[in-house]
């Protein structure tokens, strides 16, 4: 039994890619952004003139390497703002915890029976069958596998639950009126793209024993 925190969101490679790429692009961006300007500020019909037109009057030597570094700083930003957004897992001993953005889930190793892979989800299932988590995952399925494994938690291979998902439409019979209102309302979320609401109404849904997860834009979900 491993009785460290592992802490996974990217591969080393993907982290590697966004460390060093990201802030590199945007150097390079930066570097060739005073050009651009003075070119793009002679063409009135792309947008954006006004910063083009400021970039392109200023002559000085020292405006490219503000660019670059302004350029620098925004891929720095850029990885950050990734990072906040996507997975974070926290695996230890007793306890699996998970973070995207503000919202933080604990979940004690006794209230787990397994977890499992959809797609690129990963799936949490408490003890009477009902998910408990789902969110799509950056870190490999062999790693989180592993480090799962090593502390004490149950992965099953494949997806035990595929042909009980059901595609939702409004006013389902066999989902209370709670439930459907719910899925409405995160039907919305997703539409507008703003995946933390979605994210809260997912929580909900999994209190009532409410699975839900998306294929191609559309909801789909499973009583348990």
């Amino acid at each position: 039994m491993n009785h460290t925190t592992v802490h996974l969101n990217f591969s080393k490679a993907d982290r590697l890619f966004l460390w060093l790429m990201l802030p590199l692009i945007g150097l390079v961006i930066g570097y060739f952004l005073p050009p651009i300007s003075e070119w793009a500020s002679k063409l009135e019909w792309i947008p954006f003139q006004g910063p083009f037109k400021l970039v392109a009057s200023l002559n000085a030597g020292w405006v490219i390497f503000a660019t670059m570094a302004f350029g620098l700083l925004a891929g720095i930003i850029l990885t950050v703002l990734i990072y906040d957004e996507i997975l974070n897992i926290y695996i230890s001993e007793d306890t699996l915890v998970f973070k995207i953005g503000k919202v933080e889930m604990n979940y004690a190793k006794d209230d787990i029976s397994y977890i499992y892979i959809d797609h690129k989800d990963l799936v949490v299932i408490g003890h009477e069958g009902h998910e408990i988590f789902r969110y799509k995952k950056e870190i490999s399925t062999k790693i989180l596998k592993e480090e799962l494994g090593e502390r004490g938690y149950l992965f099953k291979d494949g997806n035990p639950y595929k042909e009980q998902f059901k595609k939702w439409v409004p006013g389902l019979t066999d989902l209370s009126l709670e439930a459907n209102a719910l899925l409405k309302a995160r039907e919305m979320m997703l539409k507008n793209d703003n995946s933390e609401e979605a994210l809260q109404i997912a929580i909900e849904l999994w209190k009532l024993h409410v699975s839900v997860k998306e294929i191609e834009a559309k909801q789909y979900y499973r009583v348990a």
